[in-house]
Parts: C-alpha cells; sequence; structure tokens
C-alpha cells in the first residue's frame, strides 16, 4: 500500500460515498476506484460494498480503516521526531480546543507563538469536551485544551478559572423576578448546563422562561447587548468596551462559582519540540 492509501480508507470511510470522497481527496472516481481494487488485490479481501445508501464497508474493511488511521497517526509522529532530532521547532501542531477557547482566547495564542516560532503550522479542531479529551487519548490531537472538570490520568495545567455571571444589558437584574424574565439559552457543554441548572434549581422552584435559543455564548451575549434577555454565561464572554451588568453566580457558601480551562496532554508528546516549546508557551500566557 501507499501513504496516500490510508487517507482514501479513511475520508471514504466517513463520506460513505465516492463521489464526495474522491472530491474531499482531489482525485477521479475512477482513481479512487482503482486504488480500491489495488488494495483489496493485495490483500486478497473484499474491502467494501456499493449499495443505494452509498458504500457499505465489510468485518475487514473496518479492521483496515482502523489500521489506516493508527497508521497515519504513527506517519506523522515519525516525520515530527525526524524534524525534532534536527534540534528545530518545526512541523505540525495538533490542537483539540473548546469553542468558547478557539473563539475568545486562541487567536491571540497562536499570532504569539506563530511570531517565536515561524515554522510551526496548526490544525485545529474543535467540539464538545469529551470528544477532545478522547481526541488527545487516541493521539489524534497533541494537545486538548477543554473547560470543566474532567477525568484525565495523564499530564494537565490549568490555564485560567473564570466565574459563571447572569449578564444583563444596562438594567439591573432584581434576582427574585428572574423566573418571570426572558432568558437566552445557548447550545453548550453539557457540564456548564449542568452547574447552571443545579444554581437555578437551588434558588428557584420553577424553571426559566426560556425565549429563545441561539447557536452559542457569543450570539446569547449579543442578544442581551441588545436588551432582549438575560444569559448565564462564563466571563470570558466579556470584552473591553461592552457595557454588561453581571451578577455573579454563588454557592451556599457565598463563594464563586468557577469554571476552569484545562490544557491536557501526554507525556511522551513533550519529546516533540513543538508540543514542548507550545505547553511552555501557553503556562506562560496563562500566568500573565
Amino acid at each position: 500500500m501507499e501513504d496516500k492509501d490510508w487517507a482514501i480508507l479513511e475520508v471514504l470511510y466517513e463520506e460513505k460515498n465516492i463521489t464526495r470522497a474522491a472530491d474531499r481527496l482531489f482525485i477521479s472516481q475512477p482513481s479512487l476506484t482503482y486504488r480500491l481494487q489495488q488494495i483489496e488485490k493485495e490483500f486478497g479481501v473484499t474491502l467494501l460494498y456499493r449499495g443505494r445508501r452509498g458504500v457499505e464497508f465489510t468485518e475487514q474493511g473496518e479492521f483496515l480503516v482502523q489500521y489506516a488511521k493508527e497508521m497515519q497517526i504513527k506517519l506523522k509522529n515519525m516525520k515530527e521526531l525526524l524534524w525534532n532530532l534536527e534540534g528545530k521547532v518545526q512541523g505540525t501542531l495538533r490542537l483539540g480546543v473548546s469553542r468558547a477557547i478557539a473563539l475568545y482566547r486562541l487567536p491571540g495564542w497562536l499570532k504569539k507563538f506563530s511570531e517565536q516560532y515561524p515554522l510551526v503550522d496548526f490544525t485545529v479542531n474543535t467540539g464538545l469536551n469529551l470528544d477532545l479529551i478522547a481526541s488527545v487519548h487516541k493521539q489524534e490531537v497533541h494537545i486538548g485544551i477543554v473547560r470543566g472538570d474532567h477525568h484525565w490520568s495523564e499530564e494537565k495545567k490549568v490555564l485560567e478559572q473564570e466565574e459563571i455571571c447572569i449578564i444583563s444589558d444596562k438594567k439591573i437584574i432584581d434576582l427574585n423576578q428572574l423566573p418571570q424574565l426572558p432568558r437566552i439559552n445557548y447550545k453548550t457543554d453539557p457540564a456548564l448546563n449542568m452547574i447552571i441548572d443545579t444554581w437555578w434549581k437551588g434558588h428557584f422552584n420553577k424553571p426559566p422562561d426560556v425565549s429563545m435559543m441561539v447557536e452559542n455564548m457569543e450570539i446569547a451575549k449579543r442578544m442581551v447587548m441588545n436588551g432582549l434577555g438575560y444569559a448565564i454565561v462564563p466571563s470570558i464572554v466579556f470584552e473591553k468596551g461592552e457595557q454588561l451588568n453581571c451578577i455573579h453566580l454563588l454557592d451556599k457558601k457565598d463563594n464563586p462559582i468557577l469554571w476552569t480551562t484545562w490544557m491536557l496532554y501526554r507525556k511522551e508528546f513533550l519529546e516533540l519540540s513543538t508540543v514542548k516549546a507550545f505547553v511552555s508557551f501557553i503556562s506562560e500566557q496563562s500566568m500573565k
């Protein structure tokens, strides 16, 4: 098999469609079909069937796809280790980052890091915290930056801790009236929803009056700024010059309820100069 065959199998497994897979790989459909036939001939197995609903992989095909994924990771790691032997901070850094951090923090971090290490490229995946943690565990990414408290048995560092706030426009909110006021909800990590719901149930015996559900906390903030309701968000959403009222959520002991951002990675990845440099850089940024 050729190196590109690993990518062919992985993309086709994701798309389950010859046409879409060929488009993603920037090759023609006949070329893709030919490579699949050659792989089947080499291993003496049938990898897939074409049905009305698209491509269906055989048991042998699924096994080979999993092997292809592992081989691509090993190939990337080998290239990075070879660059590392030259003593250069060079290569591609694979990051899995929570959406809020990707929106409010990551662009500035990457800009400053690139100024110090111009030979480093990045691939960035965003998603839910549990999916990102799984990506670090499977070595699909070098470093995960996630929010909330999750089980992780390897290396991790606290990057920042935010307070969770009830935000409104210039009007001051009476907490006792909160259940009667329009609330703007947004899609976010289930762990954050649980913290907010637990706080709510500890203070009120009726559900909030949710007036709208939006895609993310930035949209929710914009709605709040236009007087359309209140939202409960981590303090990461605050930016300079914005005029918003904020009431911090407190626990039963009147301590602020915190939402923590963590950097997670596997210890062996510190052997890579790119990972070691980024871990050191982000650790310094979090202390400022």
